[in-house]
């Protein structure tokens, strides 16, 4: 019997996913699972920092979805590749160099330099939110025995002025780098009164024997928990990676506008795609599998946002990087 002819119909969908997945594993070895495909050497890396580290205070906040990010550049940087022929050929005003080869190549580490940069600055931030989990019970201990001592000193200096206005400056700050020094002026105060509290009837004296026994830990978990110099400049050439990145596309979006306007091999070329005003949250991998749609479709695009509104929304930093963020239930 006859084999039944292939159904075209049918056969469509199934050639454009297999399309799709070739596209998607070409870009996939760029993202942070494939590491091991291609890296930077430590030369090219310092070469390209120092590159990152001068545009200075030029850069855009990077907006999350890694994954994405990252196997949707390296499509660019792919067709770029395929056309190179044709794109340093590209009549650029005359104050703008003309594309080169290397500029072109060039595209694929700079996408390597945001995965790298963006997983040290996860690993600082990660690091953070471990002291800051493990602070919150000696801090919680802690305010609880600073009411109990509060208390005593309210009723002591019931007549002071002077006293009440040291337990006023006390009760003045908020947040936890306040209570830790909240710790050190309540332990000059019974310092200063050490009878009256060792004769106190409601455990003052073992509440200031505790704070004794915190107040260095809390001192050093605050310092821990805070974003370290490094942790900051981390964060900083992440974003000044990304925007390496943005510029890069943008010069070879302009060459490939000028060469294939109205052709379907400028859709190879068109921006990322985001979402005005949604937060990106976690950065999870699995965005990599979502469907990045065309960027007509989504609607907003990077090159559609004006640079002062691409906010940093999505990389998982901390609500506040201040050292005074506020413990719950450490202030009465």
């Amino acid at each position: 019997m006859a084999q039944k002819a292939p159904n075209a119909a049918s056969s469509r969908p199934r050639k454009a996913q297999k399309k799709r997945a070739s596209s998607d594993a070409q870009g996939a070895a760029l993202s942070s699972g494939g590491a091991a495909a291609y890296t930077l050497s430590p030369a090219r890396e310092a070469e390209l920092l120092r590159e990152a580290e001068a545009l200075g205070d030029n850069t855009l906040h990077f907006p999350g979805k890694l994954a994405r990010r990252v196997i949707w550049s390296s499509r660019i940087q792919l067709a770029a590749e395929r056309d190179a022929a044709d794109l340093v050929r590209t009549p650029f005003a005359e104050d703008e160099p003309r594309l080169t080869r290397e500029e072109i190549h060039a595209l694929r580490d700079k996408i390597e330099l945001l995965r790298v940069m963006q997983s040290r600055w996860q690993a600082a931030q990660q690091r953070q939110e471990r002291a800051a989990a493990a602070f919150e019970k000696p801090a919680t201990e802690a305010a609880q025995h600073r009411q109990a001592l509060l208390r005593f000193f309210d009723l002591r200096f019931k007549k002071s002025p002077e006293g009440q206005k040291r337990l006023a400056a006390i009760r003045a700050g908020s947040g936890d780098a306040d209570l830790v020094q909240d710790v050190s002026d309540l332990l000059l105060l019974c310092s200063e009164h050490a009878e009256a509290i060792q004769t106190a009837p409601r455990g003052e004296a073992a509440a200031e024997a505790r704070l004794r026994e915190l107040s260095p830990l809390l001192a050093r978990m605050l310092a821990d928990k805070t974003l370290s110099l490094d942790a900051v400049r981390s964060r900083k050439l992440r974003d000044a990676a990304y925007t390496l990145v943005v510029n890069a596309e943008r010069r070879l979006r302009a060459a490939a506008e000028y060469w294939y306007a109205g052709t379907d091999k400028v859709k190879d070329y068109a921006p990322f795609p985001v979402s005005r005003g949604a937060s990106a949250g976690a950065e999870d991998e699995a965005d990599a599998d979502a469907e990045e749609g065309d960027a007509s479709e989504e609607g907003e695009s990077e090159d559609s946002v004006p640079e002062e509104e691409e906010g940093d929304s999505g990389d998982d930093e901390p609500a506040e990087d201040e050292d005074d963020r506020e413990s719950p239930s450490l202030r009465a």
